[in-house]
């Protein structure tokens, strides 16, 4: 189950962080503002969380930050994750997500309490590189097809109708040797080596009418070697 608000997520990684993978998996809280007002130090929001948790000021910035890094930031979120916003999250949130990771972000802020170490350029850029993907619909929308295309599994070998064809698994059955061919490959132009399977030629592997024919009494003797 997920979080109730932001501030208890922060708070319950900053315990375990153990559980960062977890945490990664799982959905955003709502109220990302509020934790991002946190780390910013925000006298109310700052207030507020102490009321709530009951915990001092360093200790609520530091769990804040920490959330921050490990998750909105993690360099395998996406954009919206990184902005701490989803699809369905409007133009103005995204940008005041960004606004408030950036002041964070600033090299300039003076009331960071927290020991947690920020890489500041890393996550600026990525702060950044995040906003350019989002900021307009055009380029929203561009993000969402890309996101969509990479999310899509890869298309596979069809039959001449158009169905899809099934791979033959390359772990299953004995492999297409001169051992396991027998007699029928002598009458069928043998070739040197096995023949790739589907997915080998997929990945640019040459086909069997590429490779060089070996001759009758090649194929004899390695019928008769394969027999010893």
């Amino acid at each position: 189950m997920p979080p109730r608000d932001a501030m208890a997520a922060a708070l319950a990684l900053l315990r375990d962080p153990a559980s960062v993978r977890q945490a990664r998996r799982a959905g955003l809280p709502p109220d990302i503002p509020f934790l991002l007002e946190v780390a910013n130090a925000d006298a109310a929001a700052i207030e507020q969380a102490r009321r709530r948790t009951g915990y001092p000021d360093h200790f609520l910035e530091e769990a804040a930050a920490f959330y921050i890094e490990q998750i909105l930031l993690d360099r395998h979120a996406d954009s919206y994750r990184i902005l701490g916003g989803s699809p369905v999250s409007s133009h103005a949130e995204l940008r005041r997500n960004m606004a408030l990771m950036m002041r964070w972000l600033h090299p300039d802020r003076k009331s960071q309490r927290s020991s947690v170490a920020i890489d500041r350029d890393v996550f600026a850029g990525r702060v950044s590189r995040a906003w350019e993907d989002l900021k307009s619909d055009d380029r929203r929308t561009a993000y969402d097809a890309k996101r969509a295309l990479a999310a899509a599994p890869p298309p596979g070998p069809t039959h001449r109708n158009g169905a899809a064809k099934p791979f033959a698994s390359r772990h299953k059955g004995p492999r297409m040797g001169v051992r396991s061919m027998g007699l029928r490959s002598m009458g069928r132009g043998f070739m040197r080596g096995p023949v790739p399977s589907p997915e080998a030629q997929a990945a640019g592997w040459p086909r069997a009418h590429d490779l060089q024919p070996v001759s009758f009494w090649r194929r004899i003797l390695g019928f008769l070697r394969g027999r010893l």
